[in-house]
């Protein structure tokens, strides 16, 4: 059966430890920093737990007995162990070896997380980088990270804010769209696309912003990632509104042209969230500080 460690006074125990090695009240007195009545009193005390003299005097001296000699070893390894469990916990990047799981959208795997995860690849050689859709899975005590353009959901998260972006229009080259006359009301009645990562949604933000105006577009396309986009805009005169960070990409502007809304654009927030059972950790402390 299990000992109740709550009958003992598991400091008898570093006591015992040090008695053990010094072989002299007075000597573990002075090294623990007690009065050698009080050292006496303990080991009393622990000869009674363990039914055993443990310590017998020999000349000016004391021994220890048969059960102390080989208690002895095993006590030193126990307390270490503790002394390891109640150490705070730390992390080298240069030295440490896990997995961090961290999930995002397309555009944040295009925009956001490379330079991270550079750093992160430097600096802790040891450590993988597994990247999760944040549809799939947005963000749980699962995740070590997300990085989420949108309000993280309900629940104990916590949250840093990364940048924010606005939204441009973007088209193929030579679209009328991009024409600096195009007026808002010109806008929302042109066929448009979106991205809706879900795949079940046909409005964003810049619907909700249309509509704060009486307007409504015409969207006639959603897909589920960015990536997919530039490639039907070029072949198509669908336009959509994306964040400006994505039309600026080189391999969208090969293709596709951009200006800005002719109304204000809504403001698209970058975040990190992560669960509140990583808050703590060295290595997910870490981890947010290369963002």
């Amino acid at each position: 059966a299990r000992m109740n460690l709550r009958r003992y006074d598991l400091n008898l125990l570093v006591v015992l430890d040090v008695l053990l090695a010094e072989r002299s009240a007075t000597a573990a007195a002075r090294r623990l920093n007690l009065t050698q009545p009080a050292v006496s009193q303990a080991l009393a005390r622990a000869r009674e737990v363990f039914g055993d003299p443990l310590l017998v005097r020999d000349g000016v001296g004391m021994v220890p007995t048969k059960f102390a000699h080989n208690l002895a070893p095993r006590l030193a390894q126990a307390l270490a162990e503790v002394g390891r469990v109640l150490t705070p916990p730390t992390f080298d990047p240069a030295t440490a070896v896990r997995d961090f799981v961290i999930s995002g959208g397309d555009l944040a795997e295009l925009a956001i997380l490379p330079p991270m995860i550079a750093r992160a690849a430097v600096a802790a050689p040891g450590c993988r980088m597994i990247l999760r859709s944040v549809e799939a899975q947005p963000v749980d005590a699962g995740i070590d990270l997300s990085v989420m353009g949108t309000d993280p959901p309900d629940g104990p998260f916590r949250q840093r804010q990364l940048g924010q972006e606005r939204f441009v229009l973007l088209a193929r080259h030579g679209h009328p769209a991009l024409d600096r006359g195009l007026t808002t009301e010109a806008f929302a009645t042109l066929p448009q696309a979106l991205v809706s990562p879900r795949g079940t949604g046909m409005v964003g933000p810049v619907d909700t912003a249309l509509a704060a105006l009486g307007l409504r577009r015409q969207v006639r396309l959603s897909v589920t990632r960015f990536t997919t986009l530039p490639t039907i805009l070029a072949a198509t005169d669908l336009i959509a509104a994306v964040p400006a960070s994505f039309a600026d990409r080189p391999e969208v502007r090969a293709v596709c042209g951009q200006r800005s809304l002719p109304f204000a654009s809504p403001v698209l927030t970058w975040r990190l969230v992560w669960h509140v059972v990583h808050d703590a950790d060295p290595g997910n402390r870490w981890l947010r500080g290369l963002a």
